[in-house]
């Protein structure tokens, strides 16, 4: 009788061990777009980073901007715990929703961050060295951190570098986000928080961020009344041509700082136009996208260069500078909208 007893006990507790076992696990699935499912299985505790139980969260991703693919929907059932971020622009997302816990690391990228200043910069590991993408980086770098979300532009995960399917075979749920395609604004960098919120347990940071977001902007919009827009050449980068911001997210933050590119009329987020097409609309200002510092190397460049130094602008001295990452649409974009509406609108901000 006491041999049963004994044996009863001990399958008892063995039952416990694996329950408790099983409820540390949870499963991230994905569907692709021929509806195959992808499972990420993971060593997690239910509860979001905010405590409380994590409710499971279904997002589309949508691969069909450079033709890589087509949308896909992942479910989340708990908080990614080793996320990896291509670039300044994506990791002061989550540098701004203060997961840096739940980071493996990230890459500066040739484009900084070079106005927001987090301490988790420091804190989080670098993968590449500064000024390389996260695409120079070789697939044995990316599975020793042992990553389970990657977040970057669509051209990340095409088949040249960390295609979908390596991520899903590897654990790794790619997000590209929505305040990156060519017809996105502000809508969709509210968009991006809302989702990063849910997926990582944080909603009421992310509504606490886009709320001060909206309120940086209402502020604007209100110093600035009524005013004229400026006409706006972007500069961003080239020398043969330059590659330059038309609508997409930086467009709307020109015309939110009372400002419209010259190239508005191309339906692209950015774009290369020839030299010839800058000279031709004539700018009222000149706006420098800020690599890493290179304003003033850029500036040097536009009062040398045969097609723009008898530009209207560069004579008038109206050459400005924004970052670049947040000009991509990040945590920084409304407060540079500020920036630049100071610049382009000085008197209404005395």
């Amino acid at each position: 009788m006491k041999k049963n007893t004994l044996l009863i006990l001990a399958l008892c507790f063995a039952m416990v061990f694996v329950m408790a076992g099983c409820a540390g696990k949870s499963d991230n699935t994905v569907t692709g777009s021929k509806g195959d499912e992808y499972t990420v299985e993971e060593e997690t505790q239910k509860a979001g980073t905010e405590g409380g139980e994590y409710e499971p969260y279904t997002i589309t991703l949508n691969l069909e901007r450079s033709g890589i693919g087509q949308n896909m929907e992942e479910t989340f059932t708990s908080a990614p715990k080793a996320a990896i971020a291509d670039g300044d622009q994506m990791a002061d997302f989550l540098f701004d929703l203060g997961l840096e816990d739940h980071m493996a690391g990230y890459t500066r990228g040739a484009c900084w961050s070079t106005v927001s200043d987090y301490p988790a910069r420091a804190k989080v590991k670098q993968i590449t060295e500064p000024g390389v993408n996260l695409q120079n980086a070789s697939k044995e770098q990316i599975l020793e951190l042992k990553p389970d979300f990657m977040m970057g532009w669509d051209s990340l995960f095409s088949d040249q570098n960390f295609s979908v399917k390596f991520c899903l075979d590897n654990g790794i749920i790619p997000y590209f986000p929505y305040c990156c395609s060519d017809s996105a604004t502000f809508e969709d960098i509210y968009k991006d928080y809302d989702v990063l919120g849910h997926v990582f347990g944080v909603t009421d940071v992310a509504e606490e961020k886009v709320a001060a977001m909206k309120a940086k902007l209402a502020e604007v919009e209100e110093k600035l009344g009524d005013v004229e827009p400026v006409k706006v050449f972007v500069y961003d980068s080239g020398e043969e041509a330059p590659f330059t911001a038309c609508q997409g997210v930086p467009g709307d933050m020109i015309k939110r700082a009372g400002g419209i590119s010259i190239f508005d009329d191309i339906n692209k987020g950015w774009a290369t136009p020839s030299w010839e097409e800058v000279v031709q609309r004539d700018p009222d200002v000149i706006l420098i996208l800020d690599y890493d510092g290179d304003t003033e190397k850029k500036t040097e460049f536009l009062k040398s260069n045969d097609f723009t130094k008898n530009l209207r602008a560069v004579k008038e001295g109206k050459i400005y500078s924004a970052c670049c990452s947040d000009m991509q649409g990040s945590a920084g974009s409304a407060g540079t909208v500020e920036i630049m509406a100071k610049q382009f609108h000085p008197d209404k901000f005395k």
